[in-house]
């Protein structure tokens, strides 16, 4: 797997890109980087980039982790700032999706472009693709990128193998996403089964504890860094709307943790954000959603709604006073959901 990035990151100008969302979490780095190689495999040269700046890279305490396993070093890797991506801006570009699936010219500022496919498993945004498309729900994109190499015949003549390091990145990133296979916490689909058991990976209880207790390690994290780790936006007719995502916290844990507003305030000055919503999840569960900017936008009528399809309860006499904060009972009640609800409403 190294050689083959080494190799991708000399090419110039490489032929096409994948692309995974802005995220940037570990189903959309290994998705990126396993579809490039898969798209390798059929013949066509095509460079994986992550879609984030290489300084917050070591924000996704999970990714460096897996990355490691890999032999793979940050280094290795192509991302925003990178010159190979300054040197394509000009060029018409033909680009590959993965866990997402409509391009934001935001970030890579092509002045050319065409979606040549998509691979995902988010709801369908009905961005335009002139290629294959694949867009199902299931846990993880993982599972979907793992389905192309199970099927490989019917894509190409030529023959690849996964490694044993490729299958167990895969794997994974499944467990993780899937929170190890569970079907009770809506998170599961019969493929993410199955693509696992193809990978034929053994001690899965260890495998996600180990990838779990990666993702958990944010004892080095200010609340400036965990919002910049793991957040998607999209444009509502207010602004810009974030909704970051952070693992192992509860409310009581991030209210508690050192200048939380004016950390909270830089990131929303920095973007220009107009909402900001944050998603608290434990390792066992427990659930938690904050407005903790722009509640001014939200109405009456989009909270209640949100309340209903969320089961969320909302916490009273919370720090800082502006801040709205539920407990959600809603355990599949992910991001994936959330963010479509807020949208529907934001966007009116």
């Amino acid at each position: 797997m190294l050689a083959f990035l080494k190799s991708k990151a000399e090419i110039d100008p490489p032929a096409s890109i994948v692309l995974g969302n802005n995220a940037c979490d570990l189903d959309s780095v290994v998705s990126s980087i396993m579809y490039a190689y898969f798209l390798d495999a059929t013949g066509e040269s095509t460079l994986p980039v992550l879609c984030i700046p290489k300084k917050d890279i070591t924000l996704r305490t999970e990714v460096t982790f897996v990355l490691d396993m890999l032999g793979i070093s940050t280094d290795d890797l192509i991302y925003l700032d990178s010159p190979q991506v300054a040197d394509i801006r000009n060029k018409h570009m033909r680009l590959h999706l993965v866990d997402h699936n409509k391009y934001d010219n935001t970030y890579l500022k092509l002045e050319s472009f065409e979606i040549d496919s998509i691979v995902d498993h988010h709801e369908d945004e009905n961005g335009p693709c002139s290629g294959f498309k694949k867009i199902e729900r299931v846990g993880s994109c993982a599972s979907l990128i793992t389905s192309l190499f199970k099927n490989m015949q019917l894509f190409s003549n030529a023959a690849v193998s996964l490694t044993d390091k490729m299958r167990l990145c895969l794997a994974m990133t499944i467990l993780l996403d899937t929170i190890n296979l569970d079907f009770s916490k809506g998170r599961t689909n019969q493929i993410d089964v199955e693509m696992f058991q193809f990978l034929a990976v053994s001690d899965r209880e260890k495998l996600f504890e180990k990838v779990t207790r990666a993702k958990c390690d944010i004892s080095k994290l200010s609340v400036y860094d965990l919002l910049r780790k793991d957040y998607k936006s999209f444009a509502g007719k207010v602004g810009q709307v974030f909704i970051a995502s952070m693992f192992g916290l509860t409310w009581d844990k991030l209210s508690s943790m050192p200048y939380l507003a004016k950390d909270t305030q830089q990131f929303i000055a920095e973007l220009d954000i107009k909402v900001l919503i944050i998603m608290l999840r434990t390792e066992d569960c427990q659930l938690f959603l904050v407005v903790a900017h722009g509640s001014d936008f939200i109405s009456k009528d989009c909270i209640s709604d949100v309340t209903d399809q969320l089961q969320l309860v909302k916490l009273e006499r919370c720090q800082p006073e502006n801040w709205l904060v539920f407990e959600q009972f809603n355990i599949k009640g992910s991001r994936k959901v959330v963010l479509p609800l807020f949208k529907a409403w934001l966007e009116r």
